[in-house]
């Protein structure tokens, strides 16, 4: 059966799968179970101002979305997170100092990382750092999440 859907692509899954639709549906299960730890993890991680742990959940949902064909969502929407959460947490670690060893090692690996990006995204990053922007991702990230799980849940009969 053919679906026209508005936020996913299965033809990855397709893909990878071989056209088997068992496989397939597996696979779309266990996004959808993920995407609670997902979304209510990005908003928790926000609300307390965790920007480490929100660039770490950032990057591992940017792949499930984007194996779900949410590439959009993926390479712009949580990229972008991503990088605004990294660079918040690099300013939380210059404002008070790195600690520990450790600190210092993530700092220097944050800083390295951002500059390896083209100057342009690296400009985007540092002109919209403000909480209005990452909660106006945050807040297109979850919708998309939801009209997705609809229409997955459609797919697997659920």
């Amino acid at each position: 059966m053919q679906h026209t859907f508005k936020v996913v692509d299965l033809s990855y899954l397709n893909s990878i799968a071989d056209g088997n639709q068992e496989i397939i549906k597996e696979l779309i299960e266990i996004f959808i179970e993920q995407l609670p730890e997902f979304t209510d993890g990005i908003r928790e991680c926000m609300d307390k101002g965790d920007w480490a742990q929100l660039a770490a959940l950032a990057h591992k949902a940017k792949s499930s979305v984007m194996s779900m064909g949410m590439t959009e969502i993926g390479n712009i929407d949580l990229k972008n997170l991503e990088l605004l959460s990294k660079n918040r947490r690099i300013k939380e670690l210059d404002t008070r100092g790195p600690s520990t060893d450790k600190e210092i090692k993530e700092l220097d690996t944050l800083k390295k990382n951002l500059q390896s990006y083209p100057t342009e995204r690296q400009e985007w990053v540092y002109n919209n750092d403000a909480n209005d922007t990452i909660k106006q991702i945050i807040d297109k990230f979850v919708h998309a999440c939801n009209i997705a799980r609809a229409e997955l849940n459609s797919v697997i009969g659920a």
